[in-house]
């Protein structure tokens, strides 16, 4: 089909700035949807069905009318095609970008973003949910997305778990460190509320492979910032610097790949790659030490905002996390019996 003017106007436009080229734009039944899924796609065909198997579980278990839309950026393979033939095999409403990046820009920011920004052209008043190709969503997923923000959040975040069959080929060390984390985190967030007598939780685990947020309210942001990684945790930060709510759902069902070579640099790849390298791997950069969540929640507690910090230049390691988590045990213990 013919390329859409808005589509070209879009890609010349900030951030693409014309380093972008589109190769093909595929489009089934139009009009306006409830909601609209984006992905971002790279050379996927071997993961791509189990991805789509549960994509189209999610969308058909919910009455609204959805849209997902496909950004493919610089695909040597049949990604495109095997979504195409998907989308019309099960009669879903779809949209495939297939586009070529300039080097600067040809990450996966850049493909997310542009998925985004199309899903929400065909979804503005509605809900704009984002997973990545790799991943497998719950079959609730669409459905605890809409109804989240109905229920006046601003974004949904989901703590995602690696697949049980990837976990289980990579060294014993991933699970015991991204167990350690999620403990830790969780009694982070118990002190947290305690001590600052605030009600949101001190830090989320925002992941591409599962966020919703309203189409209006990822326009009124900026749309979707495009760091060199790390959009999905910046996109949070956004939310709650312009003084949205955001929720963490434990675990919503989607699983995402155990591989150590991911799309982006820097990103969930890496990440697992020095976790299963590494003897003391480095955990999530958004905990701290106890003392630290303690000086943060008094700050808190003295002036009714929270202190701006940065990230630490130094993440804390396993070992570490090890020994604040049996701390965080023992405040927890001692404030059950008072």
């Amino acid at each position: 089909m013919d390329h859409p003017a808005w589509l070209a106007a879009l890609l010349a436009d900030a951030p693409f700035d014309g380093r972008a080229t589109l190769r093909q734009f595929s489009l089934n039944p139009v009009g306006e949807f409830t909601f609209a899924v984006a992905v971002p796609v790279r050379n996927e065909g071997e993961i791509l069905p189990r991805m789509l198997a549960a994509l189209l579980s999610a969308m058909t278990g919910v009455s609204e009318r959805g849209l997902a839309v496909f950004a493919v950026n610089d695909t040597q393979d049949a990604s495109a095609q095997l979504i195409k033939d998907w989308l019309g095999l099960n009669g879903l409403p779809g949209a495939v970008v297939e586009v070529g990046f300039a080097p600067a820009i040809r990450s996966a920011p850049y493909t997310r973003r542009l998925a985004l920004d199309v899903a929400s052209r065909f979804a503005p008043g509605g809900a704009l949910l984002t997973t990545d190709a790799d991943s497998e969503v719950g079959p609730g997923w669409v459905r605890q997305g809409l109804d989240d923000l109905a229920d006046g959040f601003d974004l949904i975040c989901e703590d995602v778990r690696l697949d049980d069959a990837g976990l289980a080929a990579l060294p014993d060390q991933v699970r015991l460190a991204g167990d350690a984390e999620r403990a830790y985190y969780a009694a982070c967030d118990v002190l947290w509320r305690r001590w600052s007598c605030e009600t949101g939780a001190f830090a989320h685990r925002a992941s591409g492979a599962s966020l919703a947020i309203a189409a209006a309210t990822y326009r009124k942001l900026g749309r979707l910032p495009v760091p060199h990684h790390g959009e999905d945790a910046a996109l949070c930060e956004m939310v709650l610097a312009d003084g949205g709510r955001v929720i963490t759902i434990a675990d919503g069902g989607t699983r995402t790949s155990a591989r150590l070579e991911g799309r982006a640099a820097g990103g969930c790849g890496a990440a697992l790659s020095r976790r299963a390298s590494e003897i003391d791997p480095v955990c999530d950069a958004a905990l701290v030490p106890l003392a630290e969540l303690r000086r943060l929640a008094s700050f808190r507690l003295r002036h009714g905002y929270r202190y701006e910090r940065d990230r630490p230049e130094k993440a804390l390691r396993y070992s570490e996390i090890l020994v604040q988590l049996a701390h965080a045990r023992t405040l927890l213990a001692e404030e059950a019996i008072v």
